[in-house]
This record gives C-alpha cells, structure tokens and sequence, in this order.
C-alpha cells in the first residue's frame, strides 16, 4: 500500500460523511511548500490550494479601528492578494466541502476565518466550512486530522484579533511621538520596544558598573602521584571576602605550615536526567548557543522542517508542528523511541516508564500541542543526510537527539566532597574544599549533553576524579596559590539570553521571538556584536522618548500581564473587547499627558546642551537621518538649519601634497567616517584613510587592470583599496590582512561585512573558495597541522583560545591568563 493510498484509505468513510456529498474536497493551507506535500498525500477527490499567508489584514495608512464602536477593526483584502481569493473563490465553488487546513495556532486560526469569510462562511452556505488542524505533515498525521474535522476556534481569532488591534494602537498612537524629536518614518512597537528597553537597560547597567577587586586561594595537592586543587571555601564559618592582595598573602601566611589533614570526606551518588524536548523557545535557545543560528533562522528552517522535505523522491514533513510552549509527548511517540533506544543501546539505558512531561505546564502553554519532536526516531540525522542541506541537518539533528535523549536514562555520577578544616598560624578557622566526579554510567549523554540547563558555572561533567581520601589522613601540600580577580559587569544579551529573559518575564510569545529580534537589528535600533546586542545611538533615544511618554504602556510588568490577558481571551476567560477597553483608558491618558509635555521631553532627551542655531538662535536638538546623528534647529521647519554632530572639522595636512596634482591634503569627514582628500576637488579625486596603517601598503599595490596606484577608502562596509585613476578605473578590492586562506591556500584573508553590518572574514577566492568566519583570524602556527591561520575564540570555561582555522586545533595564547604563586 503506498503512502497516499495510507493518508487517505483509513479516513473515506468519515470524511465522506463530513463533506455530505461526493464532490471535490477543497483543503485550503497557507503555504504553497505544505500544499505540494499535501497534495502527494491524497487522492484525486481533494483539490490542495495555499493562501500564502494572511489574506486580510488592517489597511497600511490608516488606523484600521473604530475606537468609538468597540474597537471594531476594519480589514482589507492585502495588497498582491486579490488573484489568490479569486483562484480561492472559484475553486470553493466547485467543491462541496472547504476544509481549513491552516497551521494550529492563533495566526493559522486567524488565516481560516478570514479565507473562510472571503469565501462566503458568513452565508446559508457556511456549514460546508470545517477546520482541520495537522500536528505533523506526515500520512498519518494527515489522515489523523481529516478523520476529525472540527469548527473555527472563535477564542483563538479573538486572541488574535486583539494582540492584532493592540499593536496597531500602539504603533499608530505612539510612533508619531518619535517623528518631530527624531526622524520621521521611526515606528514603536508595542513588544518589540520593552525588549529594547531591556537591551538598553542592560546596556546601562554596563556603563554603571564599577568593578571591585578580590582575591582566592588555592592550594594544589597531591596522593598517589596525582594532584588536584582545593579552594578556600569559609573562613571563621563565612564565605571568605579577600579584597587585596595583602588579605591573600595574610592567609597563605597562616596556612604555609599547617598540615592538609582530611576533616570530612562525603560521597554521593547523583542523577543528571535529560531536558524534555524543545518547545519553541528552548529550540531558538540551543540553536543558537550550539548553532549560531538566529531565532528567525531557526524558526524559517523548522517550519521547512514541518513542512515537508523530499526524501527518497517522497515529501514528508520530519517535525511536528514548531509553534509551542507545551513539553508533551504522545504515548505512541514515546514507545517508538523506547523500541528505538533498546534497540540501539540495550534495555539498561530505558528508565522503567516512558516519559510523557504532561505533569509541569508552563505558563501560557498551549497544552493541545506536543514539543517538538521528529515524526518518526527511525529517520535518523545520518539517513537523511543525503535529502538536507547542511542547516536543515543541523538543526533537525538537534530535534532528533534531544526528543530521544529525553526517553533515555539518567546519567549517574559518584561525586566526592573533601574538606580540610584548619587553624592557622593567627588562630582563625580556614575551610578548603575540593569537589570531585566520575562519570558511573552515561545513561542520555551517549548521545546528546545538552547545555540548556545551565548557561553558566561548572557541571559534573567538568570535575575530575580525586584519588582516594579518608578522613583523618594528611596530603601533601605541592603550592599554595593566590589569584586576583575583578568582579564583572551583567552580559550583554545574546540572542539565546534575550529569548531565555523574554519568555521568564513572559513578554511576547515564542511564535513572535524570531519577528521582534529581527526587527530591532533591521530597524538600527540594535546591532550584533561578537554575537551580543548593544544599543546605537537611535535606539537609545527611541526607548527613552517612548518610556518618558509612556512609562507603563512599555513597563516589563505591564507588558506581561497584557500578554496573560490574551491567553485568557484564547481560554474563554476574558472577551476581547474588555481588555482592548482597559488597555486604552490607559493609553489614550498617556497620550494626552505626551502630547502636553512633548516640548519638555524634546528638550530633556535630544536638546544638544550649549547649542544654539547660527540662523535663528534656538535651541539645536540631536536628530537622525539614514547616515547618523546631526544637529538641527528646533524650530524645524521655520529653520531647516544643521550642523554635523559626529565629523571632524576640514583640517589642512601640512607638508602633504596630493601624489596626483601636487594640491594640500585635507581631513575631511564623509557618511562613513573620516578620510583624507585633495583640496583641488572636483578636479582633482584622490582620496585615501586617514589612519595611515594600510596607505603604507598600498603603495605597493597596483591596479591589476591599469596599473596606477591602490589608495585605501572607505565606504558604507568599512576599508577597501580603490584605483586612484577613479572614475576612469573603478576597480576596487579588499584589504588583505597578510593571511593565506585556510581552505584553499591561494586567496588571501579579507574582512569584509553583510549587509546588515555585521563583520565576518572570508577568502578573496569567493565564490570558487567559500571559506569564512565570524571569528577573528590570526597569525599562528598550528603545531598540529601547519596552517598560519587561527580564530579567536572565548568561553566562560576555557577563556581566551586559539583555534586553528584548518584543523581546529585549540591553543592557549601566552598572557592569556595569569596566577601568582607564593
């Protein structure tokens, strides 16, 4: 029997019966990509149609909602979409049943009812509409879901239609604040802007910060030929505080003679058990510790996932569905990973019951989901790898180790405490403690150690085994160590951290993460550095023009309870109306109170202090346009007077003249920087940087198509070299950084940037050579493999490192860390 002979077969009797006739089925989904697979599932009675997403929607330039008239809101067919409702609409009307197979969530809910709407579900003709949702696109999981067709869930378009109403609210009301301080076209969300403040926030905390000295001290100990290292853990029956060096050396003056003589030896057995499978978040989380995938990466790359991928000429979705904040498995699920894992690695890695995570439900959890998981344990990473690209695998090979892992054994550890209780030389009570572990039985960790658990501290997994000790037994003492350390501000958030802090606060949900990310780097309000969030200048002054107005519309607290408020509407709780009216009674009162203090806040957040206006004399304010910050009259525009905010001042270069007509050289300031040009402009084009680090070496270079000298310039990327017969040549390329590409030996290492900014290194052989890195490169000599290229890298376990580019190698820099003995 073949597969869509399987998706169809088992249900025709109840879908006959649910269609009331026998006359073409219409299945309606919102993606053309779940529509082909579909499509291959079932028989020629079913005609498969895509919306291609959301059909209607508020219109773009007006507000959309009748305030006066219970927030009605008024939609419109979106632009491009009136081919896809007549091809939708013509195919309704040849089919006695229209089935709604949109994803199983608030949107796909939202998407139903409006294609149902548009398609005449509101007429005497409404019952032939029934709603089918498909947990995994798989035969199965599609003759599941046509075997049970069911009603529009009204409570899930509501809670849609209200989070829909209140960003627009928010967005239209809010946004023109920003405009006249700012920049026309800024946009405030209602989400988006306390994840904003939360970055900023931190941002701040950052900047705040004083670091405060302290000093430990550690022994190093040996038995048996093998050392290992006991810290000071109490002192007098406290955490020890050491805040110089002198209160260090005091204790290592006390200690210097005192016998190591074992107090106290306790072992225990520990149970290390596996994490549930992913929900939504959990998923952008590892992806993005362990991937480096973005959140809107992720979830684009699992939805392909969920969707349906061609394997062995068949299209089969691999995951269920990838929008959930539940941790449930089915019954079924889990003993086919049961069977699997017995199979694999023998009964003793089974625990006595199969885990079902149905007893912990988070907040706002959508219950009637499963975590994701793969569809079947049986494909495996390795089976498909010949049917994924290389991010497909990746992330689906996460998917498939953590759901298995999850039905696995716990790991078992013997772990072993020993502490030396003393008395020093000074009479004081000196406590040293040494942990140590040894892996009993791997249990889950034979195939997945996962790092969600804990981003931070040592793990069981990181402590060694001591040798054996019993109470009462004096060790040798090989040194007595002091180390200075320096306490350290918060972190700036990654995209793992931020999505951890916004699902805690419980600001946005999971399904919105990717968007509202993606949308603060998009918009400038943010960037990516070293993979970590920090403010520009734009965004901190949007979050502190938009929290001055609106100090609890964007407050953290508020936010949440906002968010709890439409998982009630989706409940039946709440109604929809009720909670828009609370929310604006407040709002429109901000409003007012905005639009009476705008001139203040103006003059409290971008007034430049000690600025006035050539022209006209008022107060200059701190604006933006696309290419930065500037000053500009606050009686814009009356006054269309600026001043440039960021640029040097033209600044004649003496006894420098233009190598190309013999005219003074002048630092002058352009969109991307500063730079040096030629007075005798326009006539005369030479240009160069105005750090001369790389003009040295491009003396040297020439043009390969003409000849003339190289000159380093700078555009919206960063440096490049340049032909300086410009424009009669145009040719320009990289600045190499004096590296040899890892991968193919011939190209040299460049830097160079992605559209959005971000620094990366790449071969200037691209696209014949598609090496490239996010990590610095340097030059380093692999002991291992030759190679002159390593990567700079860091981790809160290893520190500074080096890697080798070619063979991965990891080496510790000298300087990289540094202990002080006595």
């Amino acid at each position: 029997m073949t597969e869509k002979k399987k998706a169809t077969g088992k249900s025709k009797r109840s879908k006959k019966a649910a269609a009331g006739g026998n006359g073409p089925r219409l299945l309606i989904v919102e993606s053309p990509a779940k529509a082909r697979t579909l499509t291959r599932y079932l028989d020629d009675s079913y005609v498969v149609k895509a919306s291609v997403g959301h059909i209607r929607d508020l219109p773009k330039r007006d507000l959309g909602v009748d305030i006066e008239n219970g927030f009605a809101p008024h939609y419109v067919t979106i632009r491009g979409k009136g081919k896809v409702v007549k091809e939708l609409k013509q195919a309704a009307n040849n089919a006695d049943i229209v089935l709604l197979g949109t994803d199983p969530d608030r949107e796909g809910e939202a998407i139903a009812y409006h294609v149902a709407e548009q398609l005449g579900y509101r007429s005497k003709d409404g019952r032939r509409f029934k709603r089918v949702l498909f947990e995994e696109i798989t035969p199965e999981g599609v003759a599941q879901g046509l075997e049970s067709p069911g009603e529009i869930d009204f409570r899930k378009v509501d809670a849609q239609q209200a989070r829909r109403i209140l960003d627009r609210l928010v967005g239209y009301k809010a946004s023109p604040f920003l405009w006249k301080p700012i920049r026309p076209g800024l946009s405030a969300g209602r989400v988006q802007t306390v994840a904003l403040r939360l970055i900023w926030e931190r941002e701040e905390a950052i900047r705040g910060f004083e670091p405060r000295e302290y000093w430990t001290v550690e022994v190093l100990l040996e038995k048996d030929g093998q050392r290992f290292t006991a810290k000071l853990h109490h002192l007098d029956g406290a955490k020890p505080d050491l805040p110089n060096e002198a209160a260090a050396l005091a204790v290592l003056d006390a200690v210097k003679d005192v016998p190591f003589e074992v107090s106290k030896v306790r072992r225990k057995e520990r149970r290390k058990n596996p994490a549930p499978p992913f929900t939504t978040s959990w998923l952008q989380q590892e992806a993005a510790k362990r991937l480096r995938f973005s959140a809107k990466r992720t979830m684009r790359l699992a939805q392909q996932l969920y969707e349906g991928v061609d394997v062995g000429g068949e299209a089969i979705g691999l995951i269920t569905y990838m929008r959930t904040d539940s941790t449930r498995v089915a019954a079924s699920a889990a003993k086919s990973a049961r069977d699997y894992i017995e199979q694999l690695f023998g009964s003793g890695y089974l625990p006595k019951a199969p885990r079902l995570y149905t007893g912990k439900r988070q907040k706002g959890a959508q219950e009637a989901h499963e975590a994701i998981r793969p569809t079947s344990v049986r494909r495996t990473p390795e089976s498909l790898k010949g049917d994924l690209d290389a991010a497909q695998l990746k992330l689906y090979s996460l998917i498939w180790q953590r759901f298995v892992a999850s039905q696995m054994s716990p790991a078992v550890y013997d772990t072993t405490t020993v502490d030396f209780d003393l008395t020093g030389a000074d009479g004081r009570k000196y406590q040293f403690r040494v942990n140590g572990s040894v892996l009993k039985f791997d249990g889950f960790t034979r195939l997945y150690k996962g790092v969600y658990e804990k981003e931070e501290g040592r793990h069981l997994d990181d402590l060694e085994g001591l040798p054996g000790l019993e109470a009462g037994e004096t060790v040798a003492v090989v040194e007595l160590n002091k180390s200075q350390h320096f306490t350290e501000p918060p972190p700036r958030f990654s995209e793992a951290s931020l999505v951890k802090e916004l699902e805690k606060l419980g600001i946005g949900r999971p399904s919105t993460y990717a968007q509202i990310l993606s949308t603060l780097v998009e918009r400038t309000y943010v960037e990516l550095d070293n993979r970590r969030f920090t403010t520009t200048p734009l965004g901190e002054t949007v979050v502190q023009v938009l929290i001055r107005v609106f100090p609890d519309t964007f407050d953290v607290d508020f936010t949440s309870n906002l968010e709890a408020n439409l998982d009630r509407i989706e409940e039946g709780e709440l109604e929809w109306h009720q909670v828009l009216e609370q929310f604006y009674a407040r709002f429109s009162k901000r409003l007012e109170e905005g639009e009476a203090r705008r001139d203040e806040i103006i003059k409290q957040i971008v007034q430049a202090e000690g600025e006035v206006c050539d022209l006209c004399g008022a107060p200059m304010v701190v604006k933006w346009n696309r290419y930065g910050r500037f000053l500009g009259c606050s009686n814009y525009p009356e006054c269309k007077n600026t001043k440039p905010i960021d640029r040097l001042p033209e600044v004649d270069l003496e006894n420098e003249q233009c190598p190309q007509c013999g005219g003074n050289l002048l630092v002058k300031s352009g969109r991307f920087g500063p730079f040096v040009a030629c007075s005798n402009y326009p006539d005369c084009r030479f240009t160069r940087a105005v750090d001369g680090k790389h003009s040295e070496a491009a003396a040297d270079v020439k043009c390969p198509e003409c000849g003339s000298p190289m000159a380093v310039k700078t555009g919206r990327y960063g440096e490049f070299l340049a032909c300086t017969a410009y424009p009669k040549c145009k040719h320009t390329q990289a600045i190499s950084l004096g590296m040899k590409c890892p991968t193919c030996g011939e190209g040299d290492v460049v830097k160079r940037r992605t559209r959005r900014g971000r620094v990366f290194y790449g071969c200037t052989r691209y696209p014949d050579c598609d090496w490239s890195s996010w990590d610095t490169p340097v030059s380093f000599d692999c002991p291992a493999c030759g190679s002159q290229v390593a990567l700079q890298k860091t981790s809160k376990r290893k520190g500074d490192y080096l890697r080798c580019a070619a063979c991965g190698h990891e080496s510790v820099p000298e300087g990289a860390a540094g202990t002080s003995s006595s």
